[in-house]
């Protein structure tokens, strides 16, 4: 059997197209050779085409239907495309409500990422398809992590136009203004020091309470418990080896702003 000799091949169709072909192509008997089609849809809706193979052979076209169904490619909008959590606290978490929207055809959201570990998407169980003209409820929460960033891009993979599909999430203030009184004194002259106690009250003069939860070999003390616009006044005792206690030292009185 003579070998075959492809001499061209075109397609039909503006959706249609070939590629992988170097022609002219020599097949020997009982070769194949593998090529491509390509479907690349302009519209939404049915279409057809054809590819034409010119040979030497006693047929010397052949010709081969294609047909294809286009989809429209949609967009993915996220409602609101801001969310600000405002002045938060460390101490609090809060949640904000959002939404996806397929425009124009159904969009296949694939994944989601936040850059941010202060807050957390819920309510979504990806991947998942909205219809066009659909959507898709989901949730917002912040986390408040000390030291961590209070923004966030929120990127939404699918495979709609405008992919990928981003939110900006913000807190103006993750952290309330926190307070510390830190206090020193001068170290004992006892030659069988234990250590120290560290006593406050609200009221001059006292009553006081103890705020160190164990003896302090130091003479530096940091008081994390207060609260701003508060008064309170401070007084130290020294603890010998046989656990006597001195007098209260003299006071001193610090005002929270």
């Amino acid at each position: 059997m003579t070998p075959l000799i492809v001499l061209s091949a075109t397609s039909k169709g503006p959706e249609f197209g070939l590629s992988g072909l170097d022609l002219p192509l020599t097949l020997a008997a009982g070769e194949s050779f593998t090529f491509r089609v390509t479907f690349t849809p302009q519209t939404s809706g049915p279409a057809d085409g054809s590819i034409s193979i010119v040979s030497e052979a006693p047929e010397e076209t052949l010709t081969i239907q294609l047909a294809g169904t286009g989809r429209a490619t949609g967009q993915l909008q996220v409602t609101p495309a801001a969310i600000d959590f405002e002045n938060a606290s460390m101490r609090s978490n809060g949640t904000q409500k959002s939404q996806l929207t397929a425009s124009g055809g159904s969009v296949t959201v694939s994944s989601a990422t936040i850059s941010s570990e202060n807050f957390r998407l819920g309510g979504l169980s990806l991947p998942f398809t909205i219809p066009a003209g659909r959507s898709v409820p989901f949730t917002i929460t912040f986390l408040p992590r000390e030291g961590r960033s209070s923004s966030a891009i929120l990127s939404f993979a699918s495979d709609a136009k405008n992919s990928p599909t981003q939110q900006e999430v913000t807190v103006r203030r993750v952290d309330p203004i926190q307070h510390k009184v830190q206090l020193s004194w001068k170290a004992s002259t006892s030659k069988h020091l234990a250590g120290y106690n560290v006593y406050r009250g609200t009221r001059s003069g006292g009553p006081y309470k103890k705020i160190n939860g164990v003896l302090d070999p130091n003479t530096r003390f940091t008081d994390l418990t207060v609260t701003a616009g508060k008064k309170y006044y401070y007084v130290a005792t020294a603890v010998n080896s046989k656990k006597r206690e001195s007098h209260y030292s003299k006071q001193i009185q610090v005002v929270i702003p």
